[in-house]
């Protein structure tokens, strides 16, 4: 599922933040500009602008999603994500920018007193305005998946109380879980274990895969799901991931020393084990082989 839903958002805030654009800082009527040809020109530029630099933002937050937590690295993320998100839309709108008034129409009105005054504001505000958004929704992901979490435990144990009559119908011998309670769309439903290939998170949501290729998802942290699950055959392969023995196909040292995995199925992003742990990690599958 999307990790933020705002399709209808992007739909709406393009075109309005594009003519915002457009007339801020001119004082022309808009009954003369509505009959200038140029004026038609301009806005679709604008609307290029803020669709491009709006993208490249989106992607830069959820990059960030995925490595450095607003729970666990609040500093860490505020000062990344200032700096590198407006060094970046400078970079691609002032360039648009000068393009435009310098290259394809020639009608002047870039230079350093015109940037300063209304161009870098403007990029300012924008883009402070696109992270108040995704930081707001971000927590607000984050807030109903804890609702969800604390709804899923006491679900689970409803469920695994008036379904089972003995504990080892949900515990394997060494006392971790073989039976998990997990989300599939707005239904709670049990599967074992051993058929879950790797589990994943993503903006503190936990994905779980299994080796059918069927995902789910948990109310439950990664953390906790590690608790649950048995180490000698799930594995902790990064702060994002926790690994099924049975789905690691091959891996590799690259040159800094980390570990490159392929698992089955295969996973949308890199998986990489840290030159930290590589030795960690050799170890533990080496008592599996």
């Amino acid at each position: 599922m999307p990790l933020y839903q705002d399709k209808w958002l992007r739909i709406v805030a393009y075109p309005l933040l594009a003519l915002v654009i457009r007339h801020f800082g001119d004082m022309t009527p808009w009954g003369e500009l509505l009959k200038r040809p140029l004026y038609y020109a301009d806005l679709l530029w604008d609307l290029i602008i803020v669709m491009v630099s709006w993208e490249a933002n989106r992607k830069l937050i959820i990059y960030l999603d995925d490595h450095y937590s607003w729970i666990t690295q609040k500093f860490q993320r505020i000062v990344i994500q200032f700096f590198v998100s407006l060094i970046m839309t400078c970079v691609i709108v002032i360039p648009m920018i000068y393009l435009w008034n310098e290259v394809i129409t020639d009608h002047g009105g870039f230079n350093t007193a015109n940037l300063m005054v209304n161009d870098f504001p403007l990029i300012v505000i924008f883009t402070g305005m696109i992270h108040l958004i995704y930081t707001s929704m971000y927590f607000h992901n984050y807030y109903q998946a804890e609702i969800r979490s604390l709804q899923g435990q006491v679900r689970e144990l409803e469920t695994l109380m008036a379904g089972v009559s003995q504990p080892s119908e949900i515990l394997t011998p060494s006392g971790y879980r073989e039976l998990l309670i997990v989300n599939q769309g707005e239904a709670s439903v049990p599967i074992h274990t051993h058929i879950i290939a790797y589990i994943f998170k993503k903006a503190e949501i936990s994905f779980i895969k299994t080796f059918d290729g069927k995902e789910y998802t948990s109310s439950l942290s990664l953390e906790a799901l590690e608790e649950l699950l048995d180490p000698t055959i799930f594995f902790r392969i990064n702060r994002q991931m926790l690994g099924n023995i049975k789905s690691i196909r091959q891996f590799k040292s690259d040159s800094t020393g980390k570990l490159m995995l392929t698992l089955e199925p295969p996973a949308k992003e890199e998986v990489t084990v840290s030159k930290k742990k590589a030795a960690v990690f050799r170890e533990w599958i080496g008592r599996k082989v």
